[in-house]
């Protein structure tokens, strides 16, 4: 039998403070993930991640369970050590991610045969039954749903890199013996994208601080990072919209009237909007829309009418007349979303596989917990510096409805 060197959580929390920062940063991780790998969850049947554990271990209680009578921590509980008060930034962060993504960092088992009894000393607090996450607080529009993928830096600008080619290139064409292989080119764009930072500052002195149970503070944490979402959120539409600023990133625009003569300006009819989706030529297909609420209630409202009902939605039980689409772009699975940040009488649609380009400075996404001894005046901060790029402006078009 071979024996255990992991550290567990108790050994966790004794060692925590600066040090146990800056040894996951230099590593690239967050504290969360750097505990994970010391003390990993394999072998626990608690359903919480290594944090969730050491938080456990300093009894501290993020929720609360009322129908058990169990109540959450209030915040002075993490000032009773250096340790626990050391916890308070990895807290934030992480109350401050599940906006982000959308679900908690762990959900906890239900009692299986080897849990010992709720209020027992083995098990000296009750756990929820069911899963929560479906009352966490979420912005309209996730910056997930924007973003093809997430590029990690440690600077405060970034340079992108975009594929230039042509029709003639995009293909693996045949190629005959001793000729050239059609190639495409890995260029730098000519102006760097600016990262902006992110964040919100939660302010109160120390007596109305040290009250507050925990599970409270977290609701005004998750709606204080619903706002910074909603900001990227605006910020990724300009990009979508302007470019980034490199030559090639403007996405092209095309007119109602163009795409139907028999549509009126400023009025969205369903040919418009379907020969818009066919717009989005292969290999790309619309997969997200954009658009103030006004058009996006147009968009809900698009109807084929009473007298002519197209051949795509008859259905026969001989199959006669009935069309299943290839092209993936005219299947009714467009992600909607409505924003006033969206430009008026406009629906921008995205291909998210290719679009943008979401740039963190790891170095700058940090959590400060500022205490002003002289005012007795506590500020929790958290900061994030991001920027968006535009990775391929084929993947970008623009609906004018009102031209």
């Amino acid at each position: 039998m071979g024996i255990d060197t992991k550290p567990r959580a108790n050994d966790l929390l004794r060692q925590m403070g600066l040090g146990v920062y800056r040894a996951a940063y230099e590593k690239g991780m967050s504290l969360s993930a750097f505990l994970e790998q010391e003390d990993p969850s394999q072998g626990y049947n608690d359903g919480l991640d290594a944090f969730g554990r050491v938080l456990r271990a300093a009894d501290l209680r993020i929720v609360a369970l009322p129908d058990y009578g169990v109540q959450a921590s209030t915040f002075e509980e993490f000032n009773r050590s250096e340790q626990t008060r050391a916890l308070i930034p990895e807290w934030l962060l992480r109350t401050w991610r599940e906006v982000q993504t959308g679900r908690p960092y762990s959900t906890r088992s239900l009692y299986t045969s080897a849990d010992g009894a709720a209020g027992s000393w083995e098990r000296p607090y009750a756990e929820a039954q069911n899963p929560r996450w479906d009352k966490m607080v979420a912005p309209a529009i996730p910056v997930s749903e924007l973003v093809a993928l997430t590029t990690p830096i440690n600077a405060g600008e970034y340079r992108a890199y975009y594929l230039s080619d042509d029709s003639a290139q995009t293909g693996m064409t045949r190629v005959t013996e001793g000729a050239e292989v059609p190639r495409v080119k890995l260029v730098g764009g000519d102006h760097t994208i600016d990262l902006y930072k992110y964040g919100r500052g939660l302010e109160a002195t120390y007596e109305q601080l040290k009250r507050q149970r925990l599970d409270k503070m977290a609701l005004h944490i998750r709606r204080m990072a619903v706002q910074a979402e909603v900001d990227k959120v605006g910020q990724i539409l300009s990009v979508m919209v302007n470019g980034d600023g490199n030559s090639g990133t403007t996405p092209s625009t095309f007119n109602l009237t163009a795409l139907d003569s028999g549509a009126s300006a400023g009025t969205l009819s369903l040919k418009g909007w379907l020969a818009f989706k066919m717009k989005f030529a292969n290999p790309y297909t619309i997969t997200g829309a954009l658009a103030q609420e006004a058009v996006a209630l147009q968009m809900l409202l698009l109807n084929t009418g009473s007298a002519n009902t197209p051949l795509v939605n008859v259905q026969q039980p001989s199959g006669l007349g009935s069309f299943t689409q290839i092209n993936p772009g005219l299947r009714d699975s467009v992600a909607l979303g409505w924003t006033s940040d969206a430009p008026s009488l406009k629906i921008v649609g995205f291909d998210k596989r290719f679009a943008i380009e979401r740039v963190v400075d790891i170095g700058a996404t940090i959590t400060e917990v500022e205490q002003f001894i002289t005012r007795q005046t506590q500020v929790l901060v958290v900061t994030e510096a991001e920027g968006y790029a535009v990775i391929d402006k084929n993947a970008i078009n623009i609906l004018n409805v009102n031209a």
